[in-house]
């Protein structure tokens, strides 16, 4: 080979490779599209092999692509790790702390955490990232994030999952709804009354359909809804039911806004965890923040509302 393989063309075809479009990769790695393709052609052309076939907007490894993305990734693995000995070195001055969350819990709770953990580490550089858990699991699986905190956590042999704080779904409805005053409701008793739902992939919705299920209730789907804060919307307006986060709703059922509905099952316990790469040695930021976080009381000294409850075994 007349060029030498550099880090950065291999962080670029890893990260092509990984999100299997070169559009995307340039957007997560803060490049051109030309230039990420640039990095990729110059990578096959010093090694002399095609790495990627290009099949219209996406792309897929070539035989010789799946064998170099092997190597790359333990690479970069190591890389990663040398940084994290060096940065030990001086403590958590300095670095960045990468944390990814499903909806609920990256809206109502993890500022509150990340902002008091960042008075204690002014230095930290700290981004959140807020999306599905299938979709932030799939980043720390990439290392692309440090940790994520979801609710029922996909088990995989890469990831390590802890237990982190317990949330409760309630069922509400509209201020003066003609069930509030009524105790004692079943599922049943509600399936006729329309529901707003979010989308299949939440873990609320999944926790409500599973109970309805268990109680041999068909619910109907008014209308569904990305965010907690487009379903508070619904419900008020009169538009229908709701299961949604104690954490999401406490201001709303405070001011009588909405209210919470007496039913049987509910509310429904769920826990969150804290998932991060089982292989990797984790920066001295990381681990601190995980151990701050499993100590719960920034949630009393930032006075966040909710119930805080130890998760479940």
């Amino acid at each position: 080979m007349d060029r030498a393989v550099t880090l950065r063309q291999l962080r670029t075809f890893k990260t092509v490779a990984d999100l299997k479009s070169f559009s995307l990769a340039a957007q997560r790695l803060k490049l051109s599209q030309p230039s990420v393709s640039y990095q990729v052609k110059e990578l096959e052309e010093t090694l002399g092999l095609p790495l990627l076939d290009r099949l219209g907007k996406r792309v897929e490894l070539t035989e010789a692509g799946t064998l170099l993305y092997g190597y790359a990734r333990r690479m970069l693995d190591v890389l990663d790790e040398a940084t994290v000995a060096v940065e030990e070195m001086r403590g958590i001055k300095r670095g960045n702390l990468r944390v990814g969350a499903s909806t609920t819990v990256g809206i109502y709770l993890l500022p509150a955490a990340l902002g008091a953990f960042k008075k204690l580490h002014p230095g930290l550089v700290i981004s959140l990232e807020i999306g599905t858990r299938a979709r932030v699991q799939e980043q720390v699986l990439r290392n692309e994030l440090d940790l994520a905190v979801v609710g029922p956590a996909s088990k995989d042999p890469e990831l390590s999952i802890i237990p982190f704080i317990s949330d409760e779904l309630v069922v509400v409805a509209p201020a003066g709804h003609p069930l509030a005053a009524r105790r004692g409701l079943t599922l049943k008793d509600i399936a006729d009354q329309p529901f707003v739902m979010r989308e299949a992939a939440s873990g609320s919705r999944w926790s409500l359909e599973k109970a309805a299920r268990k109680a041999g209730a068909k619910l109907i789907v008014a209308m569904e809804l990305g965010s907690n804060g487009a379903i508070k919307h619904a419900v008020e307006s009169g538009l229908g039911l709701a299961v949604i986060s104690r954490y999401a709703c406490t201001l709303e059922l405070s001011s009588g806004r909405l209210v919470e509905l007496d039913v049987r099952g509910f509310p429904i316990r769920r826990d969150w965890h804290i998932v991060h790469l089982r292989r990797r040695k984790l920066p001295t930021s990381v681990s601190a923040f995980i151990e701050f976080l499993k100590d719960t009381s920034w949630l009393s000294r930032d006075g966040s509302r909710g119930r805080v409850r130890p998760p479940t075994d």
